[in-house]
């Protein structure tokens, strides 16, 4: 079996993974927010964890855009992804385990070993 052609499907996981994580984690953030009506109700100097939770979501729902965008590629366009994506997909999985090792960075390291490899 090929893994390369199922790596579009792996980051959508993770990505998915990250976000429902990020409910959870973030819950409390989330409905404040909703409780402020959303519009303006995150100030950075005055809430840092609903700024946290802000980015923390952000980030899911762009691993998830570039998931569909791989999978694209594989099953309409017919091409691998390429490697350049696996390189910087491992880049920043490399500094997010070196600032915040206890974290989900681990799990795309292998997924970025895949892209990379022929």
């Amino acid at each position: 079996m090929k893994l390369k052609k199922y790596s579009g499907e792996m980051l959508a996981w993770t990505a998915a993974l990250h976000t429902v994580v990020g409910i959870v984690v973030y819950w409390k953030q989330i409905a404040d927010i909703a409780s402020d009506g959303f519009i303006n109700a995150i100030e950075p100097q005055l809430h840092a964890n609903r700024a946290a939770a802000f980015w923390f979501l952000s980030f899911g729902l762009l691993l998830f855009m570039l998931a569909r965008l791989m999978n694209w590629l594989i099953r309409v366009k017919g091409t691998d992804v390429p490697k350049f994506v696996g390189v910087h997909l491992l880049v920043l999985s490399l500094i997010g385990v070196f600032f915040m090792p206890v974290s989900g960075f681990w799990l795309v390291i292998p997924q970025a070993v895949v892209i990379i490899r022929r």
